[in-house]
């Protein structure tokens, strides 16, 4: 009998813990959500602090003035840009490019009164880092808004659906602060390797063509090729759509080509270079739209040849990977420009941020880039404890595979004999 109470006792109990634990236990899920969407907060939050106090650092060591940069810099990095209305679609590249081009007049005057006396290419990469700064701090109040939003509204639904993109938040705001500190050190990031193709490619003496855009006239397989690049080795994108449609008015042109680095799928290799049709350049639409317009009121193929990365690697450094791109990417263009006819020019267009590519090949020689960082498997132990039992699982049955498939091809031989 004392036996039968103390087991009712513990099923009382277990009853009461299992409807405590039904209650309690989305609480507890939902206050480790808001705790670890604070900390991504907070961290982004000090990526964009530390991009403010490099662009102050960087205007105070290349101009001449020693104060009250700090302050612009903060106000910089509220900046924002209104798309333009797109209910009726006709006109939107002509308002976008004015939006595009006025915005660009406002970075450089604000470098006027930031930075005082410093270089033309300091200029560019001043302006690249404020634009870098003003994407983290963004990103920074995006997270910032949606973790008030939840701890104001209780909603684990929402916390759980933004939990899940805090990973990939994670790793596009890592890459873009270290896109940020490679060019304030004047390094390449992976996006610059167009322009690096176009610089390998370019011997003679690079002439400006359009707002931050140079060429060059140079002689490739028998053919004329005008290569095009921005102008380096600040950080510039340029007009390269202004740059084409200048060379081919005043040009017979027979191909145009685009080298830019593209999207790579999971699982693809970094730095694998790929080949098609169109204009490969990720502008908002005005520069890829002049360039497309030339292509066909020319009636001459536009085609493109893309290096492969990650989104990350792109905005990163550039590494190793990325740069032993360029000789088959070279091998690439060069097949191209043989198979245009022998009487027209070829425009080639390096597309990308020119952060430290100079604008011919003795001055892309020795390019720096890095070695890979090993990515670092954040996992709970549990997770990592189930990981390692289910590796342990499939080697396990890739063995029994092959010894089945061993005494098959035993069997085979024997009855052959």
């Amino acid at each position: 009998m004392p036996e039968i109470q103390l087991w009712q006792g513990f099923q009382v109990l277990f009853t009461l813990l299992f409807f405590a634990l039904l209650l309690l236990y989305p609480r507890y899920l939902f206050y480790r959500m808001v705790a670890d969407m604070e900390e991504v907060a907070e961290t982004l939050e000090g990526y964009a602090a530390e991009a403010a106090d490099i662009v102050t650092r960087i205007c105070m060591e290349k101009g001449t003035l020693r104060t009250g940069i700090k302050e612009r810099v903060k106000e910089a990095m509220e900046f924002f840009l209104i798309p333009p209305v797109d209910l009726d679609p006709y006109g939107i590249l002509k308002k976008l490019e004015h939006l595009f081009d006025k915005a660009e007049d406002r970075f450089h005057m604000l470098v006027d009164e930031i930075s005082p006396g410093c270089s033309e290419v300091w200029r560019a990469n001043i302006i690249s880092l404020l634009k870098g700064g003003i994407g983290i701090n963004t990103l920074a109040k995006m997270v910032r808004h949606y973790v008030e939003l939840v701890k104001k509204t209780n909603n684990l639904q929402l916390a759980m659906l933004f939990q899940m993109n805090l990973p990939i938040i994670k790793k596009v705001a890592r890459a873009h602060m270290a896109g940020v500190r490679a060019i304030s050190r004047g390094e390449p990031i992976g996006d610059g390797v167009g322009p690096l193709v176009a610089a390998r490619l370019m011997r003679g003496e690079a002439k400006e063509i359009a707002r931050d855009v140079v060429y060059s006239e140079e002689v490739i397989r028998d053919r004329r090729v005008l290569v095009v690049k921005a102008r380096g080795p600040g950080a510039a994108l340029g007009k390269l759509g202004d740059a084409v449609k200048r060379l081919a008015e005043s040009n017979t042109v027979g191909k145009i080509i685009t080298v830019d680095a593209s999207l790579k799928m999971e699982g693809e290799p970094t730095g694998k270079v790929s080949q098609g049709i169109g204009a490969a350049i990720g502008d908002p639409g005005p520069e890829k739209a002049k360039i497309e317009e030339v292509a066909v009121e020319k009636n001459v193929p536009l085609e493109a040849v893309a290096i492969k990365m990650s989104l990350e690697e792109a905005i990163s450094p550039m590494i190793e990977e990325v740069y032993s791109s360029v000789p088959e990417a070279i091998r690439r263009v060069e097949e191209s420009i043989a198979s245009s006819p022998a009487d027209r020019k070829v425009i080639l267009v390096g597309v990308g941020n020119t952060c430290g590519i100079g604008n011919n090949r003795s001055e892309v020689e020795e390019v720096v880039y890095r070695k890979r960082e090993e990515e670092k498997e954040e996992l709970p132990a549990i997770d990592r404890l189930v990981k390692k039992l289910v590796e342990r699982q499939k080697r396990a049955e890739k063995r029994a595979r092959e010894r089945e498939e061993e005494l098959k091809r035993r069997a085979k031989a024997k009855a052959r004999r």
